[in-house]
């Protein structure tokens, strides 16, 4: 009976610990059995992005975690144990992330964000070295050569003359907003900038994703422009003029030409509408004469030096001024060729220039000027074309002349066809002394001759020791009855009883200097100068004035 009831008492014992058992809270059973403390658990999830790759993380963590569940917003979950993983989307886009934070006592927390992820780099661009350098302003060009897979939302240029690097914004900055086509350039002005100075210039471009790409840096340099004057007091003669024209600096970079510019009606003349006179390696601060030829008689003239820099421009110094003499002997003048510095130019105002045949040279003149008389070598000549003011009813030719040896007669001048020899008017030439040694010079006119060739002929004559290569003056004046000839400002031949009143009008030839026809051409060899022709006949006075001049 006792041995029933003390097994009664065990069982009930026994019942009695198991229900305790499962009746309480949960255990650990390690070596020693301890009730776990659980809490929510709580926290941020924590991104970041780089383009399609997002490491993810949970921040501001509380609680017990003992296990993630992530969800990236694209159907591909996954768990881990860590607060951290990496994930790669497979498409740039917009995705909503969703974490649920769990413990082992069965507490749980969702959590949720919005990432964007792209594909999208930093932009790529290029810089073009600085062109159209003045002292204040440059123009630089640049081209986007990658977006950076993403819109672009500003492109430009930055530049400074302190910072080797220069960043936009902090900066001098030129952009334009929105986006251009990849590899087109685009130019941008850079004004009010400082004379001389070194400026650092890089091109940039900002896409959407806010990331901003450079280009390497370009430097230039800013010009000092050149300065040049024009000093001293000008000499003006009848039709030309000697300037001065000094540089006081080069600039920086060195001007690359120099000159004159000069006009009688415009008071700035300048390179693009007025006469320009080149200036060949000018020294620096070394006064340099420059002479101004085919000018008008009494004639106010406006002259200024001018130096050309390296982009094209034209840098200009003082405007000065200067009056040409008055012409002594300009009444009636109808051909001047002053072949000053080599000029083939009629400065008359009647157009008559000269053209070359045979490319005769330049020489020096009769006054010991450089290039400034023609040289004709006794196989080319030089010529005007026929018009109707080189056929007057009363003339006058000045011209000098330098003769060379020659063994056959030299054509100073003739009116006729080269053809042929039609049309023959006037003529003159050097032919040797028929009476002894020297040369003896012709001068003739055409009457009565219908224009038929060979006949007609009216001539004056001078026989004399006159030396070779030396210059004189020879003039022929003629008006009515009466032809003469001057050697050296003395009349030296006349005919006061010529046949007609006029010299025959005969249309279509040349006058040629230095040849008679093609069939005898008579080439001239030697030099002539300052060609003058007159529709009237000038009188002695005249003529001695254009002989000592």
């Amino acid at each position: 009976m006792r041995s029933l009831a003390t097994s009664l008492f065990l069982i009930a014992f026994a019942c009695l610990c198991g229900y305790s058992l499962t009746g309480c809270e949960n255990w650990e059973l390690p070596g020693k059995k301890t009730q776990r403390e659980c809490v929510k658990p709580g926290g941020l999830i924590n991104a970041q992005i780089q383009q399609l790759q997002v490491d993810f993380s949970i921040g501001s963590n509380a609680g017990t975690i003992d296990q993630v569940i992530w969800n990236f917003g694209n159907g591909n979950p996954t768990t881990t144990t860590g607060l951290t993983t990496r994930y790669t989307y497979p498409a740039p886009g917009e995705y909503v992330v969703k974490v649920v934070l769990t413990n082992s006592c069965g507490l749980e927390t969702e959590l949720s964000r919005t990432v964007t992820v792209s594909n999208a780099t930093t932009p790529a661009v290029t810089v073009q070295p600085v062109t159209e350098l003045s002292p204040t302003s440059a123009t630089v060009r640049m081209a986007v050569t990658s977006t950076g897979n993403a819109n672009l939302t500003r492109y430009g240029i930055c530049y400074s003359s302190s910072n080797q690097n220069p960043e936009y914004d902090k900066d001098a900055t030129q952009n334009i907003n929105g986006t251009v086509a990849i590899n087109t350039p685009v130019s941008f002005s850079l004004t009010n900038l400082l004379p001389n100075t070194r400026y650092y210039v890089r091109s940039f471009a900002v896409n959407a994703t806010g990331r901003a790409g450079y280009s390497s840096t370009v430097d230039f340099l800013t010009y000092i422009n050149p300065s040049v004057a024009a000093v001293g007091v000008p000499n003006a003669a009848v039709t030309t003029a000697t300037v001065n024209f000094i540089i006081n600096s080069p600039g920086n970079p060195a001007a690359t030409s120099y000159g004159i510019c000069y006009s009688p009606t415009n008071s700035t003349p300048d390179v693009s509408n007025s006469p320009t006179v080149n200036i060949d390696n000018p020294a620096i601060n070394v006064s340099v004469p420059v002479n101004l030829t085919g000018l008008q008689p009494n004639t106010r003239y406006y002259y200024r030096p001018f130096a050309r820099v390296p982009n094209g421009g034209i840098v200009y110094g003082n405007i000065n001024q200067f009056t040409t003499q008055l012409d002594a002997v300009a009444q009636d003048l109808i051909a001047s060729i002053p072949f000053t510095d080599g000029s083939r130019l009629d400065v008359s105002g009647f157009d008559n220039h000269i053209i070359l045949v045979g490319n005769p040279t330049f020489t020096t003149d009769h006054k010991g000027r450089a290039n400034s008389a023609i040289l004709l070598n006794g196989s080319n000549y030089f010529f005007m074309n026929d018009n109707i003011t080189l056929r007057p009813d009363a003339l006058s030719i000045s011209i000098w002349v330098r003769p060379g040896a020659s063994a056959d007669r030299m054509q100073i001048f003739n009116k006729s066809r080269f053809s042929d020899g039609g049309a023959e008017m006037y003529s003159s030439q050097i032919r040797p002394n028929d009476n002894g040694p020297g040369i003896a010079i012709n001068t003739d006119i055409k009457q009565n001759s219908n224009c038929a060739g060979g006949v007609g002929w009216q001539s004056l004559s001078l026989a004399s020791n006159i030396p070779l290569n030396t210059w004189y003056h020879i003039v022929l004046t003629y008006t009515g009855r009466t032809a003469r000839m001057y050697i050296n400002g003395t009349e030296f031949s006349s005919n006061t009883n010529l046949p007609a009143s006029s010299i025959d009008n005969c249309p279509g030839g040349e006058l040629k200097f230095g040849a008679q026809n093609r069939i005898i051409p008579w080439y001239f060899n030697g030099a002539m100068d300052d060609i003058r022709i007159y529709r009237r006949a000038l009188t002695e006075s005249e003529v001695k004035t254009l002989s000592e001049q």
